[in-house]
């Protein structure tokens, strides 16, 4: 009796391990993904955008004619249903003088871009320190004058159903706005 007792305590014990670990449920799991960035330098700029210090491999500088500084963001291989961030992509500088003010900067939160930290924004910028949404400008950080910057983590959610790779595509331009502080 005892053994039958046993077996049949292993067997549901079995059962109990494999649903428990066998239902393909996880709450993290990592991939090698990529993302380019582009930015064409302005060096007459008050505020300016360098490759952050975790993103050698993902973004780069380069000179326009136009002297404007532009980003470019284009995916590859993101898994849809995924959130996806890529840390320290981005830092921005404020190239004021010493006697010039700090800065806030934020970007520029229009309803038909699906940009911002809300379950149904594919792109968010945040700060590397804590991971605040810089969309809109409730959620300015002050960046300091003489060389102060901010790095950014570049996020790429597409875990809402109502979203997928073709939405992130659609964001042709994203814009950052500084005002003094």
């Amino acid at each position: 009796m005892q053994r039958r007792a046993l077996l049949a305590g292993i067997g549901l014990s079995s059962i109990g391990v494999g649903a428990a670990f066998g239902s393909g449920a996880f709450t993290t799991v990592s991939a090698n993904r990529t993302v380019d960035l582009s930015v064409t330098k302005d060096d007459g700029a008050r505020i300016g955008f360098t490759p952050g210090n975790g993103a050698s491999s993902i973004i780069g500088t380069s000179t326009d004619s136009s002297s404007v500084e532009v980003i470019t963001v284009s995916k590859s291989d993101l898994n849809d249903r995924a959130k996806t961030v890529f840390e320290d992509a981005l830092t921005v500088t404020n190239n004021g003088g010493s006697g010039d003010p700090a800065v806030d900067i934020y970007i520029e939160d229009e309803s038909s871009v699906p940009v911002g930290a809300e379950s149904a924004d594919v792109l968010d910028l945040q700060t590397a320190t804590d991971n605040n949404s810089i969309v809109g400008s409730t959620n300015a950080v002050e960046v300091s004058t003489d060389g102060g910057s901010q790095s950014l983590d570049v996020v790429v959610d597409l875990r809402d159903s109502s979203v997928d790779g073709n939405t992130f595509d659609d964001i042709a331009e994203i814009t950052f706005v500084a005002n003094s502080a």
